[in-house]
């Protein structure tokens, strides 16, 4: 549920980009990743607008006995990125005719408040904050500027299936020893050179 929601919150700007809705389309769609400087680095001259989803953590957790079971206060950060050839100002300003990064800040704010993702969320996204990003070495030779949006949400994670239920009962294994490969789908085997099978309690 983590790595859908990480996911469905680029879709939603991906989606608003293809169907008109910004004027503009986002170049690049991504999680945001491990080490971004060196990223810049590698990418030399990032094509903008663009943007990056990551998760945060969880927080304020909670254990209801429905279909969500425990769920709990999730935290993410979308980072928008505008770069503009002109100058600082207008990477933040947008000049008229490109988007600045305040403009992508707010648009995506806008897309993402009260938004479910369609993921059947406990409650939906709503916006904590949003500030610039201290300009790197890289933002400043590649002349961009980044706004990180911090977002929030409650994240069903589900319930355990009760084996009395129809759950999950037993594990049947069937091997191949050594891997010859005369031991194919489907399984179970006709003739497995040795199998196991383990049967949870009741």
């Amino acid at each position: 549920m983590i790595a859908a929601t990480e996911l469905a919150i680029i879709d939603v700007l991906k989606a608003a980009g293809d169907d008109g809705v910004l004027g503009y389309r986002y170049v690049v769609l991504d999680t945001f990743p491990d080490e971004f400087e060196e990223y810049l680095r590698e990418i030399r001259n990032l094509r903008t607008p663009a943007a990056w989803a990551v998760f945060l953590g969880l927080s304020d957790g909670s254990d209801e006995s429905d279909d969500a079971g425990w769920h709990g206060k999730a935290r993410f950060a979308l980072v928008v990125a505008a770069s503009n050839l002109r100058n600082e100002q207008q990477t933040r300003h947008g000049d008229g005719s490109v988007p600045g990064s305040y403009q992508l800040a707010i648009d995506a704010i806008r897309l993402l408040t009260r938004d479910d993702l369609g993921l059947d969320l406990v409650e939906p996204i709503t916006v904590r904050g949003a500030r610039l990003v201290a300009r790197s070495d890289q933002m400043v030779k590649q002349k961009l500027s980044l706004m990180a949006i911090e977002l929030e949400c409650r994240l069903p994670l589900g319930v355990f299936a009760d084996p009395d239920e129809g759950g999950f009962l037993q594990l049947h294994v069937d091997w191949d020893v050594p891997p010859f490969g005369n031991v194919l789908p489907p399984l179970p085997a006709t003739n497995p050179d040795a199998a196991d099978l383990i049967e949870v309690p009741q």
